[in-house]
C-alpha cells in the first residue's frame, strides 16, 4: 500500500503569562516512551470496522486547475489489514480499480505513518516544541527528523511507462502528543531529502486523529488527512475526510445512488 501530510497577540507585557516551561528530560522521554509503545501496538488495538473516505483532489499548474475530482472510497479494517475500495467518482456509481487512477492517493493514516515515525528503527530525532491545545485537549508538540537511509516514508509516481515507482525519502515534521495519554493527536510530515530520479520537489502529509465511538467503545482514529505533492511544475493535493466509522461484519457495505436520483 502506498504510504503517502498560529500566532499569538501582543499584549501588555504585565498581562503576558509566564512562557510554559519546557518539560524536564526525564518528563520529555516518559512521554515519548509512551507514545512510541502506543504507536507500535496501535493497529493490534483497534476494533475491525469499516469507514468511508470522502477525498477531494485537485491538479494544477500555478494557480490554473488541470484537474479536480472527488472520489467515495469504502475503507475496511479486518485482521489488521486495510482494504480500500473505489465506491463512486463525482457522485456516479463506478466499477473502476482505484490502481487504475492517476492522481495522488494516500494511505497509511491507519498506522503505518506513526509506526514509521516512533519504529525504533527509523532513529527519530525529538525535540520538545512548545505546549499547545487541540479540540480542547491540553497536549505537547513534538518535532522530528528521520533520514532517508531509515525512511519509511514513500513518495510514488506514475513512470511514462505507466509502472508506479516507489522511492523512500527522509523526512521532518511535528507530533502533537496528547497530555493525558501521550497519544497523537496530530501528525505532520514533510519531505525534506528526495531521490533527485523521481522528480518530485516536495511531498507532505498531515492528520489529525479524534476519539471515535465504535460499537460503544472509544478508539483514536484518523478524522482527516491532507496530503500535497510537487513534481515539476505540477502541484497535486489531497483532501479526505474519515466519517461513518463502524464495526465491520461479514456483509458490511456502502451503496450510493447515482447523484441526482
Amino acid at each position: 500500500m502506498r504510504r503517502y501530510l498560529t500566532m499569538a497577540a501582543l499584549g501588555s507585557l504585565l498581562s503576558m503569562p509566564a512562557a510554559a516551561q519546557p518539560p524536564t528530560p526525564e518528563e520529555q522521554k516518559h512521554t515519548l516512551d509512551t507514545a512510541r509503545d502506543t504507536a507500535i501496538h496501535y493497529t493490534s488495538k483497534l476494533p475491525d470496522f469499516i469507514c468511508t473516505e470522502e477525498v477531494t483532489r485537485s491538479d494544477s499548474v500555478g494557480s490554473r486547475i488541470l484537474k479536480s475530482d472527488k472520489l467515495t472510497i469504502q475503507l475496511s479494517y479486518y485482521g489488521q489489514k486495510e482494504k480500500q475500495k473505489l465506491v463512486t467518482v463525482n457522485g456516479q456509481p463506478t466499477e473502476q480499480g482505484l490502481d487504475s487512477l492517476e492522481g495522488l492517493i494516500t494511505g497509511g493514516e491507519f498506522g503505518s505513518l506513526l509506526l514509521g515515525v516512533f519504529d525504533p528503527s527509523s532513529g527519530a530525532d525529538f525535540q520538545w516544541k512548545e505546549s499547545s491545545t487541540i479540540r480542547k485537549r491540553h497536549a505537547a508538540v513534538y518535532t522530528y527528523r528521520i533520514v532517508r537511509a531509515k525512511s519509511h516514508y514513500v513518495a510514488g509516481y506514475r513512470a511514462d511507462t505507466g509502472k508506479l515507482v516507489s522511492l523512500a525519502a527522509g523526512y521532518r515534521g511535528e507530533v502533537t502528543l496528547d497530555s493525558e495519554t501521550s497519544r497523537v493527536l496530530r501528525l505532520t510530515a514533510s519531505a525534506d531529502d528526495i531521490p533527485k530520479e523521481s522528480r518530485i520537489t516536495a511531498s507532505s502529509v498531515e492528520v489529525d486523529y479524534d476519539f471515535i465511538d465504535v460499537a460503544g467503545h472509544s478508539y483514536l482514529l484518523p478524522a482527516r488527512s491532507d496530503a500535497r505533492m510537487e513534481r515539476s511544475s505540477r502541484q497535486i493535493a489531497n483532501a479526505v475526510t474519515f466519517a461513518g466509522y463502524r464495526k465491520f461484519e461479514a456483509d458490511s457495505t456502502i451503496t450510493f445512488q447515482a447523484a441526482g436520483n
